[in-house]
């Protein structure tokens, strides 16, 4: 888990004031997918996303639902893929009772590995959904836009 600065807060009092109040402890996801395919990994993969969805419900937090892949297929391919992989996540969300205007998704493809895709271990974590999570809309819609240019250029690139 991370922790998030409420930013109500901030805007109120000072940096240097804040307390352990002010901040939420952020649920991670992070949810692994089989090689090319849309289907989980494993079954716990389902429990991961309805234990994010319970704390999206929570509080009043937006997330940002990023799919990613390795680069052991075409850029293209990937990219696609990758947007399928966080719709499925976000509709599965929404399923569980997550407002729809509060998760959104977004392909990445293989433009921001984590791993060494050379390897199968490495290849494999790098075909993941995970959550980013935003205090406002405001801070989502800035951050979808940031790395929509951010990776404009090289989505359609091979890795």
């Amino acid at each position: 888990m991370k922790k998030i600065i409420v930013s109500t807060l901030v805007g109120l009092i000072g940096a240097a004031s804040l307390s352990a109040a002010d901040c939420v402890m952020v649920k991670d996801l992070n949810v692994q997918f089989k090689n090319a395919s849309t289907v989980y990994s494993n079954s716990s993969e389902m429990k991961e996303i309805r234990e994010y969805a319970q704390f999206l419900k929570e509080t009043d937090l937006y997330t940002l639902i990023e799919g990613h892949t390795s680069s052991l297929a075409g850029a293209k391919y990937n990219y696609d893929l990758s947007s399928k992989r966080a719709t499925k996540v976000r509709s599965e969300l929404i399923r569980l009772g997550v407002s729809p205007s509060k998760v959104r998704a977004m392909g990445f493809g293989e433009s921001s590995p984590l791993y060494n895709n050379n390897t199968e271990s490495g290849a494999a974590q790098n075909r993941r959904v995970i959550g980013e999570v935003f205090n406002t809309a405001a801070e989502l819609s800035n951050y979808i836009a940031s790395e929509k240019s951010r990776i404009a250029t090289i989505k359609y690139n091979e890795q």
